[in-house]
């Protein structure tokens, strides 16, 4: 038993030593968080072992009391150093006030007024000597000393609530971290136990203890415990908008923020592997493997079922500069790659009207020119009338050219009446000799300014260049009028139709005479229908262009909602 308590003191000794050592070495890094807890934990445990030691030692003489009642001085600042500690860890560190320490200094004042001014007995009761205790001495415990029992238990449970709660919250990011304090709070516990239902002939609790602060310390100066607490950590990526995916050096994922979950679809992806993981998304899962053969920080935009991502993997490393996972982060930037896209449309729009307004407006402005000068040299009234005309014409490219520009998409719709727009319309283009029929009604809802332009695009190109050529070019006419050429407007279930009796578009060019610029006509701008193409689609319908019945061209448009109604009328 003699020599048991010798090699137990001893061992209380060197790990006093050494905990007195971490305390110093904590309180130089006080700036850090937890740093003053951790110190004033470990000084506490140092003191704690170096009375039971001293007491063990000297057992059966005054001296053993005297550590037996001085032990107190390390317990209690030990006890509330790990609840700060745990504060700091669990990041509650906003409690950590005044008001906080002067409740902490509550137990420990009034367990010394009582040891120094009242009654024996308060705290212990000794008896002997005796050979049986670890002092020499028979010590029972008084009213007091179970108040301290239980308020350090108390205080020993919450830190280890704590603590516990959020280290398995934090995820497997600093798994060898959380391991570290699961087993620092389990120590005690366990010494606790093994004291209530086993007899000893040593107190397990100093030792144990001492374990919870030597691992703790290990957790904080090796493992940067506290540099990043779960819980700040996980505030921090789940409050980002992108995606992110921790992957261990095995290519597992051993974390996601909600965001990344939301991303692939799958509440389980922790713990799968990669390929698992992205199986659904293959375009990421190569750029993945792509990105994954380079250790240094990548980045990529790939596009996968019309969204855009920005793909960054990022390499993480430990303290020794070994690679241990990656960060794997994507933001999806779909929006600004439409923005992009809107701008280079936009350009190529600038560089269409240059191309209009340097050549096509170029061409009716020199022919007016022309014919005024021989106005003026031969006083010829046709030559004036060519002249108007050649304005007229200008006027009308200004139109179009305008009209594409705006690419407004429509904000004031109202109820129209097909026929009453195509009369409209046509009131506004000099149609000549040409015809227009109109079979069948219905309501139309949009804007009724475009819609106007549409028709008169439309009536515009069938008339103008009905008399140019035998068949219909790949833009800006529907179909050839001439004098006798006539236009229909056909109401549908869901929508109408124009069409003419010239003859048609062939089936090769139907596709792209909706293309900016392609005209078949040496005066057209190339923007006539896609005007017509750009007002249907601002209102969510849909265009073809097809054969009327006579073989002429015949514009579809549907994707309308309302019924036609019955109407049959001829405008000349």
């Amino acid at each position: 038993m003699a020599a048991l308590l010798v090699v137990y003191a001893f061992i209380l000794l060197i790990v006093a030593v050494v905990l007195g050592t971490l305390s110093v070495y904590a309180w130089s890094q006080r700036d850090s968080p937890g740093g003053t807890a951790l110190s004033v934990l470990l000084a506490g445990l140092s003191i704690w072992d170096l009375c039971v030691a001293v007491g063990v030692l000297t057992r059966g003489t005054d001296v053993a009391l005297l550590f037996a009642y001085g032990l107190y001085v390390g317990v209690m600042p030990a006890i509330a150093g790990l609840f700060v500690f745990a504060l700091a860890y669990t990041d509650r560190a906003r409690y950590l006030n005044r008001w906080t320490y002067a409740l902490l200094s509550i137990e420990p004042i009034t367990f010394f007024t009582a040891l120094f001014t009242g009654p024996d007995g308060l705290i212990y009761t000794v008896s002997g000597p005796t050979e049986t205790g670890i002092y020499g001495w028979e010590i029972v415990g008084g009213p007091v000393f179970w108040g301290h029992l239980v308020y350090s238990y108390i205080l020993i449970a919450v830190s280890s609530a704590l603590i516990i709660h959020y280290a398995l919250n934090s995820g497997d990011l600093y798994g060898k971290q959380v391991y570290a304090v699961l087993l620092a709070i389990v120590l005690p516990w366990f010494g606790s136990v093994v004291s209530i239902f086993a007899s000893t002939r040593i107190e397990l609790t100093p030792l144990l203890l001492a374990g919870t602060g030597m691992i703790l310390s290990w957790a904080f100066f090796k493992g940067r415990l506290l540099d990043i607490s779960p819980v700040a950590y996980r505030e921090v990526v789940e409050s980002l908008n992108s995606a992110v995916f921790v992957v261990d050096t095995d290519d597992t994922i051993i974390e996601a923020n909600d965001v990344g979950r939301k991303l692939l679809g799958d509440e389980t992806i922790v713990g799968q592997s990669v390929d698992d993981a992205l199986e659904t998304s293959p375009e990421l899962l190569e750029k993945y493997r792509g990105l994954n053969d380079d250790a240094e920080e990548t980045q990529a935009v790939i596009e996968q079922r019309d969204r855009f991502f920005d793909v960054q993997l990022t390499p993480l490393y430990d303290s020794h500069d070994a690679l241990v996972g990656r960060v794997f982060l994507i933001h999806e930037i779909t929006e600004q790659k439409e923005r992009e896209r809107e701008l280079e449309r936009r350009n190529q729009q600038l560089d269409q009207f240059a191309a209009v307004l340097s050549h096509d407006l170029r061409n009716p402005l020199n022919v007016a020119s022309g014919r005024l000068a021989l106005a003026r040299e031969r006083n010829d009234p046709e030559e004036f009338d060519r002249v108007e005309e050649a304005h007229d014409r200008m006027s009308s490219l200004i139109d179009e050219v305008l009209a594409f520009a705006r690419d407004e998409k429509t904000t004031d719709r109202v109820e129209l009446q097909l026929s009453a727009l195509a009369k409209a319309a046509w009131g506004h283009v000099d149609t000549g000799e040409a015809t227009l029929r109109i079979d069948g009604d219905r309501v139309i809802v949009g804007d009724r300014d475009q819609l106007l332009q549409l028709f008169e695009n439309v009536f515009r190109n069938s008339v103008e260049h009905g008399s140019t050529s035998s068949r219909t070019g790949a833009d800006d006419s529907v179909g050839h009028g001439g004098a006798g050429v006539t236009i229909r407007v056909d109401a549908t279930p869901d929508g109408f139709t124009i069409s003419d009796n010239g003859p048609g578009v062939p089936p090769e060019e139907r596709e792209e005479i909706f293309t900016h610029g392609v005209t078949s006509s040496e005066s057209g701008t190339g923007l006539g229908l896609a005007i017509v193409q750009h007002v249907v689609e601002s209102h969510g319908w849909d265009v073809e262009m097809t054969e009327s019945q006579p073989g002429g061209a015949k514009l579809v448009i549907s994707g309308l909602e309302t019924k036609p109604t019955q109407l049959s009328e001829t405008t000349s």
